[in-house]
């Protein structure tokens, strides 16, 4: 929270100068309220906790610093190779997918085209206005008028 929102106590700067006071509370609270017999094991344990992993990042560090170009490459190829991988094998299923809807449809679509042309050689069209249409625009079914 900073002064451009409005809070005037509530700054980094305020909290630098509380740091130590909030540490010297904390730490009378936890060995007030956690006896003696479980708090010091508790915090050795934590404070071994976090050396073995500061130890393990700068070993991390140490192994990438070690590694020559060639190496560095392959790891990044190989980190890169399994989702390539997965999409791939995701690519081949759409690609199978999409070939059964595809033949699906086809076969939906000759057998609606085999209904129509059923319907159009027996039975009515649809153009069938079209004739009285045109028969209206030729001046009437016979022959001349009189």
């Amino acid at each position: 929270m900073s002064t451009a929102q409005g809070n005037i106590f509530l700054t980094t700067e305020n909290l630098a100068f509380a740091l130590p006071l909030i540490l010297v509370c904390g730490t009378y609270a936890f060995f007030k309220f956690v006896p003696l017999q479980y708090g010091i094991p508790a915090l050795g344990g934590l404070a071994l906790l976090i050396k073995m992993q500061s130890q393990i990042q700068s070993q991390r560090d140490e192994k990438i610093q070690k590694m020559d170009d060639k190496a560095i490459d392959d790891l990044a190829n190989e980190l890169e190779g399994e989702p390539k991988s997965d999409n791939d094998n995701k690519k081949k299923l759409t690609a199978k997918k999409r070939a059964q809807v595809e033949q699906r449809l086809a076969a939906e679509r000759k057998q609606y085209n085999k209904q129509n042309n059923k319907k159009g050689k027996g039975g009515a069209d649809d153009d069938d206005g079209d004739d009285y249409l045109e028969t209206f625009a030729k001046g009437g079914k016979g022959g001349k008028k009189k």
